[in-house]
């Protein structure tokens, strides 16, 4: 059984990772598939209702379930994440910023495209 500190620790990380999930879904570039998934994780050892609430939303429930049931990523998913990806990267061309933080930005969402079309999808 978990230390009611322990127990806090993990509720606040859930809390503060669903906010930036929810910041993540409005925000071009902000990733949210990772801020849901850590939610999720802390959730479960710490706050049994927004563990529910996840599971249980039309958005984000079939997404963990996959993932839970053999860290399945569905082909619409991929797809979107990746239209997603291709528009982060002209904002970071069109937004003027330093051409280094433009490599750390392509780096980043080049591993990222890589992940997510090397796992499995749902059939």
């Amino acid at each position: 059984m978990l230390t009611k500190s322990k127990q806090f620790m993990y509720q606040v990380i859930a809390v503060i990772s669903l906010g930036l999930a929810i910041f993540g879904v409005i925000t071009p570039g902000f990733p949210a598939t990772e801020f849901v998934l850590l939610c999720a994780w802390s959730s479960a050892k710490g706050s049994p209702k927004i563990y529910h609430l996840l599971h249980t939303n039309r958005f984000t429930g079939p997404v963990l379930n996959d993932w839970k049931n053999g860290k399945f990523i569905s082909l619409n998913n991929k797809v979107f994440s990746s239209i997603s990806m291709i528009l982060c990267v002209f904002f970071l061309f069109y937004s003027g910023i330093h051409i280094y933080l433009i490599s750390f930005g392509l780096i980043g969402i080049s591993i990222s495209f890589i992940w997510v079309w090397s796992r499995p999808s749902r059939v």
